[in-house]
């Protein structure tokens, strides 16, 4: 549903510092997971907080802190589809 992304251009120091600041991000949401509710609650189309939880789960996954080996594969074949098309 969505990606975070840093330009190749960028500085490699800058890149880093990117992808730690988000790191630790997603990692405290995993951690304390009822510290985004008043976020989540304000703007989901589905205010019952058992189904929040069920979206979180089925969109924030091991995916979120590392694509690993598939995850690089899906990209890879997703941008490969997106530049054939």
């Amino acid at each position: 549903l969505g990606g975070i992304a840093v330009q190749r251009n960028l500085p490699k120091e800058v890149q880093l510092k990117v992808n730690r600041a988000l790191r630790a991000s997603v990692q405290y949401a995993f951690d304390h997971p009822d510290a985004a509710l008043p976020f989540i609650r304000r703007h989901a189309q589905e205010m019952d907080e058992e189904v929040m939880y069920q979206h979180i789960g089925l969109y924030v996954n091991d995916f979120t802190l590392e694509l690993g080996e598939l995850g690089r594969r899906a990209i890879d074949t997703l941008y490969r589809v997106a530049r054939e098309h």
